[in-house]
Formats: structure tokens, C-alpha cells, sequence
């Protein structure tokens, strides 16, 4: 069976962005994050969905990886609106995180605390989950044991 892919949003679902004018400066990582991503880290694969203003793709890596949160993801599931020239108001953006993952839209979950990004991604095909503890549902309800 295909491991479900998992795309996190990175503020307010993972951690919140410290900006300092139109620069991230860094991402203050929730407490719980860390863990649940070491549980989930077997069970799936992860990537990133993300609008980013800006910022390049070395400053996010770099970001990611200062926050310790670079190991979790792959590198080819990391899309960040400032790389990829679409953001997450366009449906287009959820289709080519699905591509990229190289599986079907219904094996892919968005997790996201905002409901007009998840009905964007649920509009895509995805699955969606509205916080990263609930993503363990929501994989275990498309056929991954808890």
C-alpha cells in the first residue's frame, strides 16, 4: 500500500513565523509538533505547502532546518508560493503538491488551521485535516493502522 503524503502548512499548524518587515526571520515550533512528527515520520511521507511572500528557496530549507523541523520533510514535497509563483488561493498549487507526491490526490492530506485553504485542497481532492493531531484520524480513516 502507497504511504499516504502528508503537506503541512507552516504557520499556525507547525509553528508561528517570526517576521521582522517582509523577511521570516524564523519559525517558533509548537511544542507538540516535533513529537507527532516523529510518529508520523514511519507512517507516511511528508512534505510542505506553504506561502512564503518572498523568501527563497535556500532561506526556507535554512528556516526549516533551524527550527528542526528539516528532517521530517522531503525535499521534492517542499512547495513554497515564493518558489513555486502560485499561492494557496489557486487550486493549482494543491494539484502540483499531488503531482509532485507521484500519488493519487485521495492518498494526500493538507493539514491546516485555515478552512479556506482545506476546502481549496479538498476542491484539489485531497484529504484534509485542520490540526496536526487530528491528521492521525484522518490517515488512519484512508487505511494507515494507528
Amino acid at each position: 500500500m502507497i504511504r499516504p503524503i502528508l503537506f503541512f502548512d507552516i504557520g499556525n499548524t507547525l509553528g508561528v513565523p517570526q517576521i521582522d518587515g517582509d523577511t521570516i526571520k524564523s519559525i517558533k515550533v509548537f511544542p507538540f509538533v516535533l513529537q507527532i512528527l516523529e510518529k508520523l515520520q514511519p507512517q507516511c511521507r511528508m512534505g510542505i505547502l506553504s506561502n512564503t511572500g518572498n523568501e527563497t528557496l535556500a532561506t526556507m530549507q535554512n528556516l526549516l532546518m533551524k527550527a528542526g523541523l528539516a528532517q521530517f520533510f522531503e525535499a521534492a514535497l517542499q512547495l513554497f508560493s515564493s518558489v513555486e509563483g502560485i499561492d494557496k488561493t489557486k487550486i493549482e498549487f494543491f494539484r502540483l503538491a499531488v503531482e509532485r507526491s507521484g500519488a493519487s490526490a485521495s492518498r494526500c492530506v493538507y493539514v491546516s488551521e485555515d478552512e479556506t485553504e482545506r476546502t481549496m485542497a479538498r476542491n484539489a481532492g485531497m484529504q484534509v485535516s485542520f490540526h496536526p493531531l487530528h491528521v492521525f484520524h484522518v490517515i488512519h480513516s484512508i487505511g494507515v493502522p494507528e
